[in-house]
């Protein structure tokens, strides 16, 4: 399992917990994301994909720290049973993994951002080496090229008219700003990361 714990970097950050959640949902955790401190956001994925997905969203506009544990997590079998589970009610070690996972993402200089830590500490820092690279990528995205980016959907070509349409802005604007974010970059990485996240999910 893989367990996200995104900590607000500032109280002037545009993007706020509550925002963030919205967004989260649609990236479909297996367990859903809850505030578990005014500035804390928590939830796991089953899918390494879309956990590094979800790092990407809270990384826009470097507003939260991540911190990403992989390991085991069980869930209530009754909460289970009612789909009304939280993180606050699992146990396993991811819960480890992800408390200090992200308390190491706010240390570095510069601050690392985002670490992923599991079991296994030498892929564990392979992994983060590519996180933190990601990270950055769209954490220095304009809140322009962000709106461009949400848009984009992964693995489908041709769709700058689509885009270009939903923002009243033209094809060739779209285009430059998939260039200009990184956009491809961003793609032909991530399947690298999830290769490692998989590899640290694995017994």
């Amino acid at each position: 399992m893989y367990l996200l714990t995104l900590i607000r970097r500032n109280a002037q950050a545009t993007l706020t917990p509550e925002a963030l959640l919205g967004r989260l949902e649609a990236v479909e955790p297996s367990i859903g994301f809850t505030q578990t401190y005014p500035d804390e956001l928590q939830g796991a994925f089953d899918t390494a994909e879309s956990a590094a997905r979800a790092m990407l969203l809270a990384a826009q506009n470097n507003a939260f720290w991540v911190g990403i544990g992989i390991g085991e997590l069980k869930a209530p079998r009754f909460a289970s049973a009612l789909g009304a589970v939280a993180t606050t009610d699992c146990t396993g070690d991811s819960l480890d993994f992800t408390r200090l996972a992200v308390e190491q993402a706010q240390t570095g200089s510069p601050a690392r951002g985002v670490v992923i830590l599991s079991a296994d500490r030498t892929f564990s820092e392979q992994a983060t080496g590519l996180a933190r690279l990601l990270y950055r990528v769209a954490a220095n995205r304009t809140t322009a090229e962000n709106r461009v980016i949400d848009l984009a959907v992964p693995g489908v070509r041709g769709q700058q008219k689509a885009i270009a349409a939903a923002l009243g802005i033209s094809a060739q604007a779209v285009s430059k700003t998939l260039v200009r974010a990184l956009y491809q970059e961003q793609e032909a990485a991530l399947p690298a990361l999830v290769e490692l996240m998989i590899r640290l999910d694995q017994p």
